[in-house]
């Protein structure tokens, strides 16, 4: 793995004794990474280049073109960069993280042939089940409390403002509903969470957590997880949560259909508040049919959404590549 800088990726990498090497990508740095990858790829040491995001899809095109080894380009994002076009050539692949993706790239001008969809994966369906009591004792949340979990960056483009405004009318009939924020919250989102919070009068029934490691323990505490975004290109935390089992209420966007199955592992709602009360609300009057949404989630991920699935589908997109 080559990388511009040191982080939890690496450390893990070496851990399993996969060599990590560092070089900067901006500025000379750019141009000595090329250089240095030319030179591995003469001297034998790999038979297919994986970037992703683009500035790297920038540096694997130029080592392609001057080498002839096949570049595999994730794209996790809905991206514009002329760069995927340039890459749709000879053996090189663009793998998309969803159908949404791949779509959204051959709208772009991306032939088809160069194109394979890749799920992302989790090992969350591995991790022992916590204890909800014991982690709601931890965050100071009463027993007594039905959890409504959102993970992700808080931030506009998630959706808290619009959970929040749900969330008012949902404690009118359950008023054991409390909500969980986990996730980094963006500095230049605190005022406006700040008045949500205020004008919803949830401030004694909204918990933010801040960022954890400990994402599996946290799911397994709530009753339902919500995915309320504006935009997913594939949605990880709707899989981290259908893993641990969770009913997911989720935005109808981007390639959140793809991942959650309406009325069968959640419910798939427009990015309004009441159409999200609405759902919340049912989920919580519920209880044997949200289970059961949870039960299937599980399924779903454990068939679709593993990370073996993902690296024995990565497998394959280099073999054709290699063997093209």
């Amino acid at each position: 793995m080559l990388t511009p800088s040191p982080g939890w990726l690496p450390d893990i990498l070496r851990g399993e004794r996969i060599p990590v090497e560092y070089s900067h990508m901006k500025g000379t740095g750019y141009y000595r990474t090329i250089g240095r990858l030319v030179r591995q790829v003469r001297h034998g040491k790999f038979n297919v280049l994986h970037t992703h995001l683009t500035r790297a899809a920038y540096i694997g095109h130029i080592v392609g073109l001057l080498t002839d080894v096949p570049i595999i380009s994730s794209v996790h994002i809905a991206n514009n960069d002329q760069i995927y076009r340039r890459l749709a050539r000879r053996r090189n692949r663009l793998v998309a993280v969803s159908n949404f993706v791949a779509g959204m790239l051959h709208g772009k001008g991306v032939p088809k042939q160069f194109i394979e969809t890749v799920y992302n994966g989790t090992d969350f369906v591995d991790i022992p089940a916590a204890d909800p009591n014991r982690v709601k004792d931890e965050l100071g949340i009463p027993r007594d409390r039905n959890l409504v979990g959102l993970v992700g960056k808080v931030c506009a483009d998630k959706g808290h403002i619009e959970l929040i405004k749900a969330m008012r009318d949902v404690r009118m009939n359950h008023p054991q509903a409390h909500v969980v924020f986990v996730g980094l919250l963006e500095e230049t989102f605190k005022d406006e969470m700040e008045e949500a919070l205020e004008e919803a009068r949830l401030r004694d029934h909204v918990t933010l957590t801040g960022v954890r490691n400990d994402i599996p323990r946290l799911l397994d505490s709530f009753t339902l997880s919500t995915l309320p975004s504006r935009m997913e290109t594939f949605g990880v935390a709707a899989i981290e949560a259908m893993a641990r089992s969770k009913a997911v209420v989720a935005t109808r966007v981007g390639a959140l259909p793809e991942v959650v199955r309406h009325q069968q592992t959640g419910l798939l709602v427009d990015l309004r508040p009441d159409e999200i009360a609405e759902a919340v609300s049912y989920l919580l009057a519920n209880g044997d049919e949200r289970e059961e949404m949870g039960r299937r989630g599980r399924y779903v991920v454990e068939q679709k959404f593993t990370l073996s699935e993902m690296a024995s589908r990565f497998e394959g997109v280099y073999r054709r590549a290699i063997d093209s």
